[in-house]
């Protein structure tokens, strides 16, 4: 699960600017420049474009400055209690320029909304994974390759992953961006590298583990928070996923 220590949105800054920690932080350091900026990395100094990601991993030194008269970046510092690479090649200190094929603000506008209401933490999370999923996926570059109704395909992964307890359906989700059914599935694919199908099982295993670490709720009561019409159902996905069953899993991880 993923948990934000602190975040900001839009944060300016003059042409002194400079953020340098040599010890870095404890957790990860998520970073959206939008000006250009340098970036000092193993002892070398690499100017970045605006619209560039960045994500410092676990006690990495942070050292970064802005080179022009303003330097103006999104920021979240956040952890995770299990492995953050699970599923997703994370580039960890290295620049990744995303220029318009992702609306990363846009998810930094939608995670601060969750954050700082403190009403819905739990899909904070779930928008910080979808989001490194997209960046290190690939699905930035595979905009350009053509891939018809990218953006709907986008909104509606980030509303599958807002949104875990809908009931997501094929035929739901292919209304949603008015294509067939065997359309969408051939388009998901392609742009994510995952089925539909897959994506909304991951996003309901995903709130159903914050449940069981985090609340006293019972493994029934979760089950249909996260969508599923019967525990059994639940508790047999939930194994063939995570390998343990929910009770197991909420043994080896609860902190309540």
């Amino acid at each position: 699960m993923f948990y934000i220590n602190r975040m900001g949105c839009c944060c300016r800054h003059d042409g002194d600017f400079v953020h340098d920690q040599p010890r870095g932080c404890e957790g990860y350091l998520m970073l959206f420049v939008k000006t250009k900026a340098v970036f000092e990395i193993n002892g070398e100094s690499f100017q970045v474009e605006p619209n560039t990601f960045f994500i410092y991993n676990k006690n990495s030194p942070q050292c970064y400055r802005a080179c022009e008269d303003e330097y103006v970046n999104d920021w979240i510092q956040f952890g995770c209690s299990e492995d953050i690479s699970s599923g997703i090649d994370i580039s960890f200190d290295t620049p990744v320029y995303i220029g318009e094929s992702i609306d990363v603000s846009g998810y930094y506008r939608l995670i601060a909304d969750c954050y700082y209401r403190r009403n819905n933490l739990q899909t904070a999370g779930f928008l910080i994974k979808a989001l490194l999923t997209e960046v290190f996926s690939g699905s930035n570059r595979q905009e350009e390759s053509g891939i018809a109704h990218y953006r709907e395909l986008l909104d509606l992964r980030r509303r599958i992953y807002a949104q875990p307890s809908e009931e997501w359906s094929i035929e739901k989700m292919a209304q949603q961006i008015n294509v067939s059914e065997p359309y969408l599935h051939l388009l998901y694919k392609k742009a994510f590298g995952v089925t539909c199908n897959a994506d909304v099982i991951n996003s309901r295993i995903e709130s159903a583990k914050h449940y069981l670490a985090y609340t006293n709720r019972t493994v029934e009561d979760i089950a249909f928070s996260c969508g599923y019409k019967n525990s059994v159902h639940f508790s047999r996905q939930f194994k063939q996923t995570e390998g343990f069953s929910p009770s197991e899993w909420r043994k080896k991880n609860s902190v309540v």
